[in-house]
């Protein structure tokens, strides 16, 4: 079962394959686009709806095979997927199953499918399966299917178009048919590669989570996501919502930062480093309180994790009052609630601009009034200023002792 990445399985002659090996029938269900909880565009059916439409030949299947998580349309892909298992081995409790790992490297869609792949490895032994990878099928046995390298094509391939992205998507199906029959068979497996050590695993990778509002949008666009994996070597998300507080929900997948947290749990988890930019959106009874409820509730998931807070940097007039007191706050309780302040007002006016003193209606430096904010100022914009300061704070140590 899976998305168009089985649909290339069928025409690359999979269940053929499967019967020759195994003797008995073999099915694919495949809907392009589809994720566990959305249809796609072909059969137009979940993964949950077609396990229901199928649920008589998957309680006669010895085995089953699920290909999904690429296309990113679950609210929470860990919740999906220990649902997904659950209701498959409530039909077919005595099948193996197997799950194929994420193998696409658009470079905007990198980090997050190296998220999932985590995911994917981690609950294999929790919600039994066993991982096959389309990654390691397709660039070879000692490449890493948790750091997807952003954008790197498949050998001998050209970039596919279509995706706002360098890399590809589809394609390589014999090498994973391959791979799908030699795992269900138990075929023996050649000896283990030893693999060199390139020399950026001489440094300690890190894996980041942010959680904003708006302004984490604009950092999305600008690419942050993939500039961090590029310099920590591990995955990283964002996590936005315009409009949003710590405890009021914005207008893309409304929900509040707290609410975010709860879904991002896994990720968040797994993290060593945390950024949090929120506070401008004046919505929470105490800002004070609010953001103490938020950091015990991320530190409870991670307390091993680096945080980060980025102030204010915004001067609408009748708001910027309100927005100094709130950086106030920020700076105060650095210590206290243990994060270090990554200034987005000094990245957008200079190192000896005053957050705590925000000039209201100052505009950007080469900007307009923004429209629709009762008052000259701005709010959004300059995210590569903002990018480049996070970017240039992040750091991983190098380990103490690199292999030879």
């Amino acid at each position: 079962m899976g998305d168009s990445i089985a649909y290339g399985l069928h025409l690359d002659g999979l269940e053929g394959k499967l019967q020759e090996k195994l003797g008995g029938r073999s099915q694919i269900s495949f809907d392009g686009a589809r994720s566990l909880t959305t249809p796609g565009n072909q059969v137009k059916k979940t993964a949950f709806e077609s396990v229901d439409a199928d649920k008589n030949l998957i309680a006669a299947a010895k085995v089953v095979v699920i290909i999904l998580g690429m296309n990113q349309l679950e609210k929470s892909f860990v919740d999906s997927q220990a649902e997904l298992m659950k209701k498959l081995k409530t039909i077919a409790p005595d099948a193996r199953y197997f799950w194929v790992d994420i193998g696409a490297t658009i470079a905007t869609q990198a980090a997050d499918w190296s998220w999932r792949n985590k995911v994917i490895y981690d609950n294999a032994k929790v919600l039994g399966y066993q991982v096959i990878s389309r990654y390691k099928a397709i660039f070879g046995e000692c490449a890493d299917p948790l750091n997807i390298k952003p954008g790197q094509l498949f050998p001998d391939w050209e970039s596919e178009p279509g995706y706002n992205g360098t890399g590809n998507v589809h394609g390589y199906y014999p090498e994973l048919s391959k791979a799908i029959v030699d795992a269900v068979t138990n075929a023996p497996k050649p000896p283990p590669m030893v693999c060199p050590v390139p020399a950026s695993t001489y440094q300690v990778s890190a894996s980041t989570y942010v959680l904003g509002d708006s302004i984490s949008y604009g950092l999305y666009k600008d690419r942050l996501s993939i500039k961090l994996q590029n310099k920590l070597g591990g995955p990283s998300k964002i996590s936005y919502d315009g409009g949003r507080s710590i405890t009021t929900p914005g207008s893309q997948i409304k929900k509040t930062a707290l609410e975010s947290v709860e879904i991002d749990k896994a990720y968040i988890a797994a993290a060593n480093i945390i950024v949090v930019i929120l506070g401008t959106n004046q919505m929470e009874e105490s800002f004070a309180k609010s953001q103490v409820e938020l950091m015990n509730a991320l530190m409870a998931i991670a307390p091993k994790a680096k945080y980060y807070w980025v102030d204010i940097g915004a001067t609408i007039a009748p708001m910027a009052t309100g927005w100094s007191a709130r950086n106030k706050i920020i700076y105060d309780n650095a210590q206290t609630l243990g994060y270090t302040v990554i200034s987005r007002y000094k990245a957008i006016f200079g190192p000896d601009a005053d957050p705590l003193n925000i000039t209201p209606g100052l505009n950007f430096p080469g900007w307009m009034t923004e429209p629709g904010f009762g008052g000259p100022g701005n709010i959004h914009g300059m995210y590569a200023e903002l990018t480049k300061v996070i970017v240039d704070t992040l750091s991983v140590p190098n380990q103490a002792n690199p292999p030879k």
